[in-house]
């Protein structure tokens, strides 16, 4: 007994001593080094081999340059394509030959997403504030599901999250008055956030105590509420206005406890509409004071004044760009990208929304 013991501590201390962090480190080089050789040895065109990081990472990053914008108009083609070919092969219909063919097309485009996603890490200095960027959450996403299902086939569905990837749209194309909505929009939903979860909580907090209710009045007599769980599925069911039918009460108590609940849904669901229409007039008039305020600190002169007005509408601010990964940072004191270190330059673009989508 003593050596079984000696033996399982030994086993622990080992488990507690093995060195995880650079036992990870080395596998993600490994395959690092994998898909390099990979790629710059055999599938890349020999005139593409010899293409420098910040070539790469112009062509992958700068949707304002001529290669950079083709690249991300062919990348959401293929974007489009693979969604496409999800949907045809989800079909029941789709068997034999065809659907083999369909998911071998579907593997071929997971390889070229993973490519790309480690020509994204590739070209940049410091890759892990893109890897736990907005959008390198996205990417990776995009393609892990894929590679899970070889272990577990129906995460294989969760692949449709590249289609998020299409949120670039609004960054290639420059629609600035989709993106100035956008950033009001979010501004809104922001300063509503708090509100809309109180009240989602205190909703969840009603329906438990009228499912706990409706199963002091109905059980023993309706066989549909043998328990409190039952009683809450049916107290949300009930406030939220949709009604399956599967889950009903039977006493004349709970009939009555049925039309005060169905009347609180009603006047329960106008709630968040309210908050977040009150948020945004709100924006709007906060919008109309700055505008105003803006306004009247200029000097009076007309030519002032329009630029004033037209640089507001613009919603240009001074922030500071990376030279090497091109991300802009709103934060007047900031020197240094906190992206990938280097040290940052002053420019002027439009707000924070435009920084979201670059």
């Amino acid at each position: 007994m003593n050596k079984i013991l000696a033996l399982l501590k030994k086993l622990w201390q080992a488990v507690l001593n093995f060195q995880y962090l650079e036992t990870g480190k080395r596998i993600m080089l490994n395959i690092g080094n994998f898909l390099h050789t990979l790629l710059f040895k055999i599938l890349l065109p020999k005139r593409y081999r010899s293409l420098t990081k910040k070539e790469i990472y112009t062509i992958i990053f700068k949707s304002d340059t001529p290669a950079g914008k083709r690249f991300d108009i062919w990348l959401l083609v293929l974007i489009f394509l693979n969604l496409i070919l999800m949907l045809v092969d989800s079909s029941p219909s789709i068997t034999g030959h065809v659907s083999t063919i369909l998911k071998t097309v579907e593997w071929i485009f997971t390889v070229v997403f993973t490519f790309e996603y480690y020509l994204r890490i590739y070209c940049l200095k410091k890759p892990a504030k893109y890897i736990f960027s907005f959008y390198g959450i996205i990417d990776f996403l995009s393609i892990f599901p894929a590679y899970l299902s070889i272990l577990f086939p129906a995460t294989q569905t969760l692949t449709v999250l590249r289609i998020l990837r299409t949120l670039r749209v609004f960054r290639i194309f420059k629609q600035e008055k989709f993106i100035r909505e956008g950033q009001h929009l979010l501004s809104v939903l922001r300063n509503s956030a708090y509100r809309i979860l109180i009240f989602m909580l205190f909703t969840f907090l009603a329906a438990v105590i009228l499912g706990a209710v409706m199963y002091m009045f109905e059980n023993g007599k309706n066989p549909q509420f043998a328990h409190i769980p039952n009683g809450i599925y049916w107290a949300v069911v009930t406030i939220t206005t949709v009604g399956y039918g599967d889950v009903t009460p039977v006493t004349h108590a709970g009939r009555f406890i049925s039309i005060v609940v169905m009347l609180l849904g009603y006047s329960i669901i106008a709630v968040p509409s309210g908050i977040v229409a009150g948020e945004t007039i709100r924006e709007g008039k906060k919008r109309d004071e700055e505008k105003q305020r803006l306004l009247e600190q200029s000097s009076g002169d007309d030519d002032d004044e329009a630029d004033v007005l037209s640089t507001f509408e613009t919603e240009e601010i001074e922030i500071k760009r990376c030279p090497h990964c091109g991300h802009e940072e709103d934060n007047p004191d900031a020197k240094y990208c906190n992206r990938c270190g280097t040290r940052l330059i002053s420019t002027e673009r439009h707000g924070f929304f435009h920084q979201f989508f670059s």
